[in-house]
């Protein structure tokens, strides 16, 4: 072999190598700048998204009083419609922040004693009043329905979301159903129950092939002419994975669609947050 050639290759490889190992390195400053930029951005998000809803909550409470006042009764229901969504905004704000001390190395989401019957009736308020949801959701839980004992602001999320796909997604004036029963964990020992929740809808149901991929960012099914991000069961299905659950979607052509989830939980008979 020619010592010159093999030392050409050698020199070669040596330069590509230097290449690689240049671009290499700033591809880790790019990531490590976009990295920091995620950071703030979740940082400003958490601290400064609650200023403006404290403000626009303070500044209704001042017209609710002047409306009652006033007895316009029209007036006031929009106000207490408004209250409503600053509520959930705060919500979202503070499950937002308990996810971040999560992130941050805080231990898990913070659980609490939740009365699953009343974030039901809660997230019935919170829907579009354009879906007619009071008209329309049939409630099925059990008069002595046990408090469960898991993270308030995920399952209010699952709920929501699942009502307002259900909703959106039949005939305009059709019932949907949401059921909740409880079952004994038999995966393992110990004291855990598990939470089962079914909302059903008359809709026009959903081909085998896109079931598999409903759950997937983004996805929009293409017979559908109703507006929305195609985050809704993706973001249902993170919060699912989240609890410990699990959540499976059964539709049929023409025969409507149930979404199924099932929460590992155990009772609770006191109120207060529980770190774990």
């Amino acid at each position: 072999m020619d010592i010159r050639t093999a030392e050409d290759k050698t020199a070669v490889l040596e330069a590509l190598l230097n290449e690689a190992r240049i671009e290499a390195n700033q591809l880790r400053q790019r990531l490590e700048f976009y990295r920091r930029v995620i950071a703030s951005t979740r940082l400003v998000m958490g601290h400064e998204f609650k200023k403006p809803t404290t403000a626009i909550s303070g500044y209704l409470e001042l017209a609710h009083e002047d409306v009652e006042k006033a007895d316009l009764r029209e007036a006031l229901a929009f106000i207490e419609k408004a209250r409503n969504e600053c509520l959930l905004l705060n919500e979202l704000n503070a499950f937002y922040l308990d996810l971040l001390k999560v992130d941050g190395g805080g231990g898990e989401p913070a659980t609490e004693s939740v009365d699953l019957l009343e974030i039901i009736v809660d997230s019935i308020e919170q829907t579009p009043d354009h879906l007619r949801a009071k008209e329309r959701v049939r409630i099925v839980v059990a008069d002595r329905f046990p408090r469960v004992l898991l993270n308030r602001y995920a399952v209010k999320l699952i709920v929501l979301n699942l009502l307002e796909n259900a909703l959106k997604y039949s005939p305009a004036g059709s019932p949907v159903r949401i059921e909740a029963e409880t079952s004994r964990d038999k995966r393992g020992a110990g004291d855990r129950e598990l939470l089962k929740l079914r909302v059903a809808d008359a809709g026009a149901g959903i081909a085998d092939e896109d079931v598999k991929r409903i759950f997937m960012p983004f996805v929009r099914l293409e017979s559908s002419k109703v507006e929305g991000s195609g985050l809704g069961l993706t973001l249902v299905r993170n919060l699912v994975d989240m609890c410990e659950g699990e959540v499976s979607i059964r539709s049929e052509r023409g025969q409507g669609t149930t979404v199924y989830v099932t929460m590992p939980f155990t009772r609770s008979d006191a109120a207060g947050v529980v770190r774990p």
